[in-house]
């Protein structure tokens, strides 16, 4: 298959295993280490987290899913309706996916953009290229997306790669996991339109899924939101995900690993604006009550409970 010069796919991608594509990931001793440190940053905000009971989290989860769809929306350049939000809400009845669950959601997020939209419960049946004009007008070609007639087969593999609970750290932690779902939901391209911001809610469904197993807690929002950081770095985001070679011949490792990496920077950024703003709103809660330093340092050190 030929590879242009970045190292990204030019051809339409024909149907292959992504068991077998996923299988050839090897992570990386500077990821590992980068992961470890993330996931104590995440631990910490958790704790955080814990401080707050009933309405007090909720209506801090609902602000910061609000936040998430905007910034999801602005990073395609796209306009948001706030009405859908009033109409449909930011609640998801479920974590799991499935054909119609995805539509579902690819649904949402074009209608939230544009009231025009018809929706769909078919994915795309013509080809589709990932690209940009040149001030010539000349279509310079990144990458294509699969081949429309196994884009079914590729979503059936990534249904059921979804549904996997293997113990392996690409399957069991959140980070990981949750990227690489939005990843190979990306490279498949199974609509004409809306994959990166239906992408980036499968990514948040993913995570809360995996959190919820992990902390033994059964959250509906994602506790960590970081739209607002890619949209931030924008042209890093697309520039890591057009450089993986999407086959099984290539050698991909690298450029995935740089991916996940991406991400787990986008999670320290937001992790540090979102402690410290809980930190606040725990201050300001404390002070409100007449809470002593000293009970107001131990609700900051508090654990909640974790499967290691």
């Amino acid at each position: 298959m030929p590879i242009n010069e970045y190292g990204m796919n030019s051809d339409y991608i024909k149907y292959f295993s992504l068991e077998e594509y996923i299988e050839r990931i090897k992570l990386l001793d500077k990821l590992l280490f980068h992961l470890d440190e993330t996931c104590k940053d995440f631990d910490e905000y958790m704790n955080l987290i814990s401080y707050y009971a009933g309405e007090e989290i909720i209506n801090y989860w609902i602000q910061t899913a609000h936040q998430e769809l905007r910034a999801s929306q602005d990073i395609e350049n796209s306009k948001f309706n706030e009405g859908i939000l009033q109409e449909k809400g930011v609640f998801f009845d479920k974590l799991s996916i499935s054909h119609k669950r995805i539509h579902d959601l690819h649904n949402f997020v074009m209608t939230s953009s544009d009231e025009s939209f018809v929706p769909t419960n078919t994915y795309r049946k013509t080809p589709v290229n990932i690209s940009r004009y040149t001030s010539s007008g000349e279509e310079e070609i990144f990458w294509r997306g699969a081949n429309p007639e196994d884009v079914y087969k590729f979503m059936t593999d990534f249904i059921g790669i979804y549904k996997q609970n293997k113990i392996s750290l690409l399957y069991s932690n959140p980070f990981l996991v949750a990227s690489l779902m939005s990843l190979l939901f990306n490279r498949i391209h199974p609509y004409t339109d809306g994959n990166g911001r239906t992408s980036r809610i499968i990514y948040n469904l993913k995570f809360t899924e995996q959190i919820n197993k992990n902390y033994q807690i059964k959250l509906m929002l994602s506790p960590l939101n970081i739209s607002n950081r890619i949209l931030a770095n924008k042209y890093t985001y697309v520039n890591r995900i057009n450089q993986i070679a999407f086959n099984l011949k290539d050698d991909t490792n690298e450029a995935i690993n740089n991916w996940f990496d991406f991400i787990l920077t986008m999670a320290d950024e937001q992790l540090n604006y979102s402690k410290a703003r809980l930190t606040e709103l725990i201050d300001q809660s404390c002070r409100q009550e007449n809470t002593s330093p000293e009970i107001l340092r131990r609700v900051k050190q508090m654990k909640i409970s974790k499967i290691k």
